[in-house]
């Protein structure tokens, strides 16, 4: 994947993701064990190291009710729950995943237009898995990849490992060596 820079980041987030509710945030890598990392990042206890574009729609939300933790919505991270109900996934998948999280039910099928726009839609998710450089991890809390690190979301709705207080949630962690990215849709219905 060639590099990409903070203005075609921003583009391809905000197109994906401006009008869902979600977690985008990348944080740095510092421990041997990327699922600190992830929790940093989770918990909002990390910085973009590069100052980039977050979309933290809880952000208005922590701030006028902070009982309810930094983490919110994440039920509280911790490193086993990360270590149960994660699953390492393909990097096609990781795109495949980012474009799901564009509908309610991470349901490519039933994203409109998707056939008309799935170009645009993929070279998206390209641009926002390029900034983790040639060598990156991808990791997961939908089940399906429990058993396979390609599963099929063109054909079906995916179930999932719930990690937040609302219905359904789908997530995708990217770690690359500097890096970790996490990427989480929200669904509170």
């Amino acid at each position: 994947m060639a590099s990409v820079g903070r203005d075609a980041w921003a583009a391809a987030a905000l197109h994906l993701f401006e009008d869902e509710y979600v977690l985008v945030s990348t944080g740095p890598r510092r421990h041997p064990d990327w699922r600190t990392d992830a929790l940093a990042v989770m918990n909002r206890e990390a910085e973009d190291p590069r100052d980039w574009l977050v979309l933290d729609w809880d952000k208005a939300e922590r701030a006028e009710a902070p009982g309810r933790g930094h983490w919110f919505p994440f039920l509280e991270p911790n490193i086993g729950l990360l270590q149960e109900r994660l699953y390492r996934v393909a990097p096609e998948t990781a795109g495949h995943l980012l474009i799901g999280m564009t509908d309610d039910w991470c349901e490519l099928f039933s994203i409109h237009d998707f056939e008309e726009n799935k170009e645009r839609l993929l070279a998206d998710a390209r641009t926002l898995l390029a900034r983790f450089g040639q060598h990156f991890d991808c990791y997961t809390n939908v089940t399906d990849a429990e058993t396979t690190e390609s599963p099929d979301l063109f054909r079906k709705s995916p179930g999932w490992f719930s990690r937040t207080e609302y219905t359904a949630d789908y997530g995708l962690v990217v770690v690359s060596s500097e890096e970790i990215g996490v990427f989480w849709s929200l669904n509170p219905i």
